[in-house]
């Protein structure tokens, strides 16, 4: 005795993506990295002042705060940074609120939704790409030339992640790649 279960597609255009939909290309993903930006440094600065960690513990080494507060805010800004993109991204929006303010979505290559973990993995992909940084910030003022040097290579690893989105006939970033994932401008209904 079988039983033969159906999962709900979207109708294809091409074989490839939904109808209707284009891949998101690189303006349209930058603004909504930058809209993103905008409401997680609102979301960081509330935060810091409502519990009295420094908001940005690179800048305050040198301002006597004690190294648990600085501790305590690399954590809590990596984890509301990785929380807000998985939750937003595996939601029911299918994206953060800049990508759907700019009509985007993540989802797999043929349209359908991206799980947590998959979320996880996209937006950890691209928070791995700073973790040399984030080792090295006790560097910064005993070797500021081996920390610019670091600084520099994760700048350019980062700016190739993102300019393979102008280049790739998918508008694929590295992590998206990595992943399996796309992001896709949506017209406006029926997401």
């Amino acid at each position: 005795m079988s039983v033969e279960t159906t999962v709900p597609t979207l109708p294809l255009q091409n074989s490839t993506i939904p109808v209707g939909w284009t891949y998101g290309g690189f303006w349209r993903r930058a603004l909504a990295a930058l809209i993103d930006t905008l409401i997680l440094f609102v979301v960081s600065l509330t935060l810091a002042v409502a519990f009295g960690y420094p908001l940005a513990p690179q800048m305050s080494a040198g301002s006597g705060a004690s190294p648990v507060a600085l501790g305590t805010a690399t954590v809590v800004n990596i984890a509301l940074y990785l929380t807000y993109h998985t939750l937003f991204v595996a939601s029911g929006m299918r994206a953060t609120p800049g990508k759907r303010f700019m009509t985007l979505v993540v989802a797999r290559p043929d349209g359908r939704r991206v799980g947590p973990g998959l979320a996880f993995a996209r937006i950890g992909v691209q928070e791995l790409l700073t973790l040399p940084l984030l080792l090295m910030q006790s560097q910064a003022k005993t070797a500021p030339l081996l920390y610019l040097a670091v600084a520099l290579v994760v700048c350019v690893a980062l700016l190739v992640n993102y300019l393979m989105v102008a280049f790739t006939d998918q508008k694929t970033a590295g992590h998206d790649r990595i992943c399996g994932t796309r992001v896709f401008k949506t017209p406006d209904e029926g997401i």
